[in-house]
């Protein structure tokens, strides 16, 4: 952060000097202003959540979920919460909330290139549930399913880069909040809510290999499941005051290519 250095103008007033009697006198006086100026910091905290055993309500998230192909559809029937239905459907149920001063919030994503198509989301082997509503108290309705507080539209994540983490090819995505969070608000709806498997994919005991049948056409998936599919995520925040607009923001703050794992 930059710093401005405030400069104080000390003026010296000098009173007339008077002759009395022969004797040269001074009379002087000073005054000083001591102006205190205060900093306000940035402090975002990211949550994730998802829903319990029963599915009566939320908790924290926990690792080492087990993926499996879906069975229904993540665009069906919601609970109370408007989280999906579907069988094997995997809560990730991420939020941000904003602790301190007014800022403009931004969410990156990444996803192992073997397992997404940045040209057509429909082929991806792990699809991701993005800016979708939902409701922590668990009043959803349908008509409240609506949501373009994520970017311009619900989905409409941008493409950054390619990176490397811990040896794996990610494709990173990146969604703005579009509204400004003051202190102590959580963003009005998940950035994501889940992820799940592709109904087509399979695996061959005989040969370990996964596969995916699309169109009566097979194709082997070149990643290993073994060690687990990570999808890390990373949220910045940047104060709002003169900012219109979160991508203006976190450009000027971070740069326009910002990636969070670039030195992973």
């Amino acid at each position: 952060m930059k710093k401005k250095i405030l400069s104080l103008c000390l003026v010296l007033a000098l009173a007339a000097v008077a002759i009395v009697g022969g004797t040269l006198a001074y009379f002087t006086d000073t005054d000083s202003e001591d102006n205190t100026f205060t900093t306000a910091n940035v402090k975002i905290d990211l949550i994730e959540k998802q829903r319990n055993e029963d599915g009566t309500a939320l908790e924290d998230f926990k690792d080492g979920k087990v993926l499996m192909p879906i069975v229904g559809s993540a665009q069906g029937d919601k609970d109370k919460f408007g989280m999906p239905i579907a069988k094997n459907y995997v809560d990730k149920i991420v939020t941000i909330q904003n602790l301190a001063v007014d800022a403009w919030v931004r969410l990156y994503y990444a996803v192992p290139q073997a397992l997404d198509n940045k040209a057509d989301d429909s082929m991806d082997i792990i699809h991701m549930n993005l800016g979708n509503r939902y409701m922590a108290d668990g009043t959803w309705t349908a008509e409240n399913n609506t949501n373009a507080d994520w970017t311009a539209n619900m989905g409409a994540e941008t493409f950054l880069t390619e990176t490397t983490i811990d040896g794996i090819a990610y494709n990173v995505y990146y969604m703005d909040y579009n509204k400004i969070l003051t202190e102590g608000e959580e963003t009005g709806s998940a950035f994501m809510v889940g992820l799940y498997m592709d109904k087509n994919v399979n695996y061959d005991n005989d040969t370990s290999e996964y596969t995916i049948t699309r169109n009566g056409e097979t194709s082997e998936i070149n990643f290993d499941f073994s060690k687990g599919v990570t999808i890390p995520v990373y949220a910045v925040g940047v104060q709002a005051a003169g900012f219109t607009d979160a991508d203006t923001a976190v450009n000027e703050a971070f740069g326009a290519n910002f990636n969070p794992w670039a030195a992973e």
